[in-house]
């Protein structure tokens, strides 16, 4: 079921965007093949949790939609299922989980939905849609009707060494304020044995977890190159680079890391 909770925002939620992942958590990496994204390709966000019993579903979509070219699909896990504990059961702590993926989707909560409730497992489209993300045909719909909402034309080309190296090249019409140009450091998928809570016994399967976002900048039109350097990416590892209005947190564009 599908459960509503009420976001509270902490001060001390951490403004430094990092996902730790317990060491002794039974956790596998498998790299996948990466997808070559149209350059206006529409930016998906799933705010998941292992421990919610609708998630798997949610996060099983994801996956399909990782694979699509016109989608740039990101997993973010919330950390505040973490603390539910369920009737003859004790509470699972998802390794994937972040306050600081909490702090986002309330964020976009205040916004989109003017308040502080949010729910799992919930997808936001382009930072300006917003439905439950098991809910396939209404999500559909949401993607193209982002894609009737973009404005301008937006080349966004990441590029990573194997060292780490990147540089990020970004083309696009003037705009009236600059956005920030944001790099989101994702694991291509992640296995996890889930051992308690509402999903115990499950084997899950998550795509393109966010480890980290950096803001490495901001842009405001023209043809502008960003470089920055990140840890080597192992086989498992990839990037996305998206434009965001600091503001109102719409998405303009954004691209795929290619080696």
């Amino acid at each position: 079921m599908t459960r509503s909770i009420m976001f509270f925002a902490a001060a001390f939620l951490s403004l430094c965007a990092f996902a730790s992942f317990a060491a002794d958590t039974p956790v596998k990496a498998t790299a996948t093949l990466s997808v070559e994204k149209d350059h206006n390709a529409i930016v998906v966000e799933l705010f998941t949790s292992q421990s919610c019993s609708s998630c798997p579903p949610a996060q099983a979509y994801l996956g399909d939609l990782a694979k699509r070219t016109d989608v740039i699909a990101l997993e973010m896990h919330v950390d505040y299922w973490d603390h539910y504990k369920p009737i003859l059961n004790t509470n699972w702590k998802d390794p994937l989980s972040s306050p600081v993926w909490t702090q986002r989707q309330g964020d976009y909560a205040r916004l989109l939905m003017n308040g502080d409730n949010v729910y799992t497992p919930q997808m936001i489209i382009d930072g300006k849609l917003q439905d439950a993300g098991n809910r396939r045909g209404s999500v559909n719909s949401l993607i193209e009707q982002a894609k009737s909402l973009r404005t301008g034309r937006f080349k966004v080309s990441p590029r990573i060494s194997p060292k780490g190296e990147t540089v990020v090249t970004i083309e696009g019409p003037g705009q009236s304020k600059p956005v920030r140009v944001v790099m989101a450091l994702l694991q291509k998928e992640v296995e996890t044995d889930i051992r308690a809570g509402e999903n115990k016994g499950d084997k899950q399967v998550s795509h393109n977890v966010v480890k980290e976002m950096l803001v490495i900048g901001t842009w405001d039109g023209g043809k502008q190159s960003y470089k920055v350097n990140v840890p080597a990416p192992k086989d498992n590892d990839t990037c996305a680079v998206i434009l965001q209005d600091p503001e109102t947190m719409h998405i303009l564009a954004g691209g795929v890391c290619g080696l």
